[in-house]
């Protein structure tokens, strides 16, 4: 059986909590508890449930697998990459069509840019 370190799974509910910009406050009232068990479950202080990852799963467009992956001694790039991609366009989703295609130019440019000087 696998082995998870619950000290890296709060720490990575917390991360996408504050990346997401939302507050303790917020997620207390969306699930019916307190901010400080909310700062208990993100400080390993309270025990995680299945309702909770569902939840910050949901809220943050990601996979409960890539949470509990967090918090693997083990953790896959594999599994952190795929995080980062669903990360990148769930932000890329919040801009209109003309805003996303202005980011795209600009990842492309700074793409280049850094291609160029690197050691060919």
């Amino acid at each position: 059986m696998e082995q998870y370190n619950f000290d890296k799974i709060g720490i990575e509910l917390k991360r996408l909590r504050t990346e997401h910009s939302y507050t303790q406050e917020q997620i207390a009232d969306d699930l019916g508890c307190t901010v400080s068990f909310v700062s208990n479950i993100e400080n390993n202080r309270a025990k995680l449930n299945l309702r909770i990852l569902m939840y910050y799963a949901g809220l943050c467009n990601v996979t409960i697998d890539s949470i509990l992956n967090a918090g693997k001694d083990d953790a896959r790039s594999q599994d952190i990459s795929c995080t980062r991609d669903a990360e990148v366009l769930n932000l890329l989703h919040q801009f209109s069509p003309d805003g996303q295609e202005k980011i795209i130019k600009i990842l492309k440019t700074i793409k280049e840019i850094s291609l160029q000087g690197m050691p060919g």
